[in-house]
């Protein structure tokens, strides 16, 4: 599910669907029954939008592959206005992903660990920066960070995320 759609959202498009398209009946061919017939239609056609945007998210997955996973981040990016691009997967630089938004260029490291992502990856994104002429770097992990990773990172200002958090990057990006 898109990060702004819930389903407390579709509920309340599903009722104006409904109270409009009821409320047509009485007054159906009347002026006033087109109109809410309209805006009934009005309301399936969100549902609509709402549906395609649940269906066409990218969803994540424990199976997929490191690549795999390296995609469905770029994709969420994408999802949020940026323009992001996955690098080749050899001499990559430390760089999984490039993205830009607003003249701003961001370099991502991606990591599908099963354990706490140490100062090695913090290290390929500092140097991804420079390589990138990027602004900011990013490590975007499926589990948590070593303390050590943590200071490594907050001295570089590179930030860490789990991937659930990439959706509100360009709010975090802004801290």
């Amino acid at each position: 599910m898109p990060p702004n759609t819930n389903n407390s959202e579709v509920a309340g498009w599903a009722l104006w669907t409904v109270l409009f398209t009821l409320l047509s009946g009485p007054f159906w061919p009347h002026v006033l029954g087109l109109i809410f017939m309209g805006l009934g239609l009005f309301g399936v056609l969100h549902l609509a939008v709402l549906t395609f945007e649940r269906v066409k998210a990218p969803h994540f997955d424990d199976r997929m592959t490191p690549t795999e996973f390296e995609h469905y981040c770029a994709a969420i990016l994408r999802e949020c206005r940026w323009k992001a691009d996955v690098t080749q997967a050899t001499a990559d630089q430390g760089v999984d992903i490039v993205a830009e938004k607003r003249g701003v260029r961001i370099v991502v490291q991606c990591k599908k660990y099963s354990k706490p992502v140490g100062n090695r990856a913090v290290q390929e994104v500092v140097a991804g920066i420079a390589h990138a002429q990027a602004q900011r770097g990013v490590v975007v992990t499926t589990d948590g960070y070593t303390k050590a990773a943590e200071k490594l990172a907050a001295s570089n200002n590179v930030l860490l995320l789990h991937h659930s958090q990439l959706h509100r990057l360009d709010r975090l990006l802004r801290r």
